[in-house]
């Protein structure tokens, strides 16, 4: 029993850095929706929906889930190069400043988090691998080390992005929080049988084309009055 409990000690960890309450400032942002609700593309919950299974989905299964996969396998090797070079792609393939400004300030914050709390002495994992400390590259570094299997990896990393939106959309949209959870169960149901072919992309694939979610994006920065950093 002492052994099968030992085995799951990365459940710790997984639980600990997937909660939407962890203090990374991920509250701060709405990662282009708000830019997306002044822009009259998202303004109610079915709009909303869509955004998530369109949009938001071939974000994660083209750039973040494939970058948390990578960092994972090159924590596991531990090569810094490859951690440092899956970092720059990051930060290269995100469309905004706001929104490479996000990612890296979120990172950094998990990484400071990870360094005082779960972080062991003898870890592998060097903060100087790291350049814009992105999110998805400093997750997944941190849950290979702490023996989180890729798959909870990603699934991590899908709950993190759609719980995210969804506790910026409460502020901005006539959504309630019962049916937020709806929506989310929805939208991490809809990623299932995406994993696989995350595992699968090659780098050439990597990156989104999305002219108006990175409109609105751009826009946000200039607008008279937001909600959000992003």
């Amino acid at each position: 029993m002492n052994d099968e409990i030992t085995g799951w000690t990365w459940i710790g960890p997984l639980l600990h850095f997937a909660d939407s309450a962890l203090p990374v400032g991920a509250y701060a942002h709405s990662f282009g929706l708000e830019g997306m609700c002044q822009a009259g593309v998202v303004r109610d919950e079915p709009t909303l929906r869509e955004f998530l299974r369109r949009d938001v989905t071939h974000g994660l299964e083209a750039v973040d889930l494939p970058l948390i996969a990578r960092a994972h396998a090159a924590a596991l090797d531990g090569d810094g190069d490859a951690i440092r070079r899956w970092d720059e792609w990051s930060w290269a393939l995100r469309p905004t400043r706001q929104l490479r400004e996000a990612a890296g300030k979120i990172g950094r914050q998990q990484w400071t988090l990870y360094a005082n709390t779960w972080r062991p002495d003898d870890g592998v994992v060097q903060p100087g691998w790291f350049r814009h400390f992105q999110a998805p590259v400093v997750g997944g570094a941190i849950f290979a080390e702490r023996g989180v299997p890729v798959e909870g990896a990603l699934w991590a990393g899908c709950y993190q992005a759609f719980a995210a939106l969804l506790q910026a959309a409460l502020k901005l949209l006539p959504v309630g929080p019962g049916a937020a959870q709806v929506i989310l169960r929805e939208a991490l149901g809809a990623m299932e049988p995406r994993l696989a072919g995350v595992l699968a992309l090659p780098d050439e694939d990597l990156g989104t084309f999305n002219p108006l979610w990175d409109i609105a994006a751009s826009r946000h920065e200039r607008a008279e009055a937001r909600m959000f950093i992003s």
